[in-house]
C-alpha cells in the first residue's frame, strides 16, 4: 500500500532584478565598463556624471603616479591567419593553389591544427562555393600550407606536427624521425627501455633524441591571437599596498564612467500630462535608478567581502609568504559578513588583486584546512607548495611516486594518503613519475 506524505519545503525565487544584480556582482571590472556602456545606450534616463567623472579622473592619475599599477597582457601578436598569408603571396602559385591554401589556412583551429579530412572540405567546397575539387589537389594545397612557418601548421594531430618540424628543420635526424612515426606511443610514454631494445640505440643516444625532439614546438599556433585586432588585458579589481607598515586597498574603477539619473527626465516625468509618455518615462526612470543603486551596491559588496579576506589574511598580504596564508573558505567569509555563500563565490571567482608580491586571481587565496601533529592549523596550500618543491627537485631519472611523495610529506608532518598527493599534484598540473621521467 503507498503510503502519503504531506511535506514542507521553502523555496526562494529570484526576481529578475535580484538576478541582474547577481550578474553586476560576478563580473569583473573590464566587463562592467561594457556593461555600463550598454544600458548608458540603452536607457536614456541613465546618463554619466560628468562632475564625479572628473574627480575621479583627478584621483586615477594620482594613484597610477604613486602606485605601480600593471597591466598584464595575455596577447599582442597578429593572427596565425594573417602571418600565414603574408608568406602565401611571396609563393609563386596560381590562383586556384593559392584559395585552397587560403580556405585550409581558415579551417585550421586555434592551435595551428587542421582536424578535419579532406574529403570532408572537398565536400564543403562543392556544397558552400559550388566547386568540384579533387582530395589530389586539396592534399598539395596541404603540403603547401605546410611548408609555411611556424612549420608544423596543418597537422592532423601532436604526431604528425611534430614529424614535419623534424623532416623541415632536422631532415639528417633519422633516428628522431623513426622515433615518432614508428614509436610515438612509447615515446610519449617514456618508455625508454622499450624504445633502447627495439632501436638497439643506448640510453645516452636516447638521451639526445629526446632533446631534439623536446626542442620543437607542440602548438604552432601558440603566441598568435585569435584576432588581429584583439588585445586582452588583465586589469585588477583590487590594489593591495603597504603605506607605513599597514596595508591599503583601492577598489579599481579603471574607465568605468560614474553615472547618474536624468534630472531632465525626471522633470519631465513630473510635468508631463499624457499617460502614455508618463508609463514610458517612469519606467525609464525606475530603471536608471535602479541600476545606479545596483553599481553602488556592487561596489560596497565588493568592499566588505575584500575587507574580511584582508582581516584573515593581514600577515600574507604584508609578507606574500605562502606560509602566513591561512586556511579560509568560502563560509568563512560569508559568517563574517553575513552573506550567502554564492555571493562571496560570485565576488571572488573572476576577480584579480594586485600586490607588491604579484597579481592574482582572488578565489586563489582560499583553500582547505590542515592540522599538523603540533594541532597547528595551516592552508593546504602550504602543503601543495611542499609537493612542487619535492618534485622541483627529485631525481628525474627515478622521480617519487605518489606513494613516496606521501612518505616524504609525512617526514614534514604533512601526513596525507597518496589519494591526496596524486589529487594535489594533478591541482599543480604535475604529471605521474612516469611521465616526469628524463634520461
Amino acid at each position: 500500500m503507498n503510503k502519503q506524505r504531506l511535506q514542507q519545503k521553502q523555496y526562494q525565487n529570484l526576481s529578475p532584478q535580484q538576478i541582474q544584480f547577481l550578474g553586476l556582482l560576478q563580473i569583473p571590472i573590464v566587463a562592467l565598463e561594457k556593461r555600463i556602456e550598454e544600458e548608458l545606450e540603452d536607457n536614456p534616463a541613465l546618463e554619466e556624471d560628468e562632475q564625479e567623472e572628473v574627480i575621479l579622473s583627478e584621483r586615477s592619475f594620482q594613484q597610477q603616479n604613486t602606485n605601480d599599477f600593471q597591466f598584464q597582457i595575455e596577447d599582442k601578436s597578429e593572427s596565425l591567419s594573417d602571418y600565414l598569408n603574408q608568406q602565401l603571396i611571396a609563393i609563386d602559385i596560381d590562383s586556384n593553389q593559392q584559395f585552397l591554401v587560403n580556405y585550409l589556412i581558415n579551417s585550421l583551429d586555434n592551435n595551428g591544427f587542421l582536424h578535419r579530412d579532406l574529403h570532408a572540405i572537398t565536400s564543403d567546397l562543392l556544397v558552400n562555393n559550388n566547386l568540384d575539387i579533387s582530395e589530389l589537389e586539396l592534399s598539395n594545397a596541404l603540403i603547401i600550407l605546410q611548408q609555411l612557418e611556424p612549420f608544423g601548421v596543418g597537422a592532423q594531430n601532436l604526431q604528425e606536427c611534430l614529424l614535419i618540424q623534424l623532416k623541415t628543420l632536422h631532415p639528417e635526424k633519422h633516428l628522431e624521425q623513426k622515433i615518432i612515426r614508428d614509436y610515438y606511443t612509447p615515446f610519449s610514454n617514456k618508455n625508454f627501455e622499450y624504445l633502447s631494445k627495439h632501436l638497439e640505440v643506448n640510453f645516452e643516444t636516447l638521451k639526445k633524441a629526446y632533446s631534439t625532439i623536446e626542442s620543437l614546438n607542440p602548438i604552432p599556433g601558440n603566441g598568435f591571437s585569435k584576432s588581429a585586432n584583439t588585445t586582452t588585458y588583465i586589469y585588477p579589481d583590487f590594489t593591495v599596498t603597504i603605506v607605513d607598515g599597514k596595508l591599503e586597498t583601492v577598489l579599481n574603477k579603471s574607465n568605468v564612467k560614474p553615472i547618474k539619473v536624468s534630472q531632465y527626465y525626471q522633470n519631465m516625468l513630473k510635468e508631463t500630462e499624457d499617460s502614455a509618455t508618463k508609463k514610458f518615462l517612469t519606467e525609464k526612470v525606475e530603471k536608471a535608478t535602479w541600476f545606479q543603486s545596483a553599481i553602488k551596491k556592487r561596489n560596497e559588496t565588493l568592499k566588505n567581502v575584500f575587507s574580511a579576506i584582508l582581516t584573515i589574511q593581514e600577515r600574507y598580504f604584508l609578507s606574500g609568504n605562502e606560509k602566513d596564508l591561512k586556511p579560509m573558505k568560502l563560509a568563512d567569509i560569508a559568517q563574517v559578513i553575513n552573506m550567502d555563500i554564492s555571493t562571496i563565490s560570485r565576488v571572488s571567482n573572476s576577480k584579480y588583486v594586485a600586490t607588491h608580491f604579484g597579481t592574482f586571481k582572488l578565489k586563489e587565496i582560499f583553500s582547505e584546512a590542515y592540522r599538523k601533529d603540533n594541532g597547528e592549523l595551516i592552508s593546504t596550500k602550504e602543503i601543495k607548495s611542499k609537493l612542487q618543491e619535492i618534485i622541483a627537485s627529485e631525481d628525474k631519472i627515478n622521480p617519487f611516486t605518489d606513494e613516496q611523495l606521501a612518505e616524504l610529506l609525512g617526514k614534514e608532518e604533512y601526513h596525507i594518503a597518496r589519494r591526496t598527493v596524486a589529487k594535489y599534484r594533478e591541482n599543480l598540473g604535475l604529471q605521474t613519475a612516469k611521465l616526469r621521467r628524463e634520461l
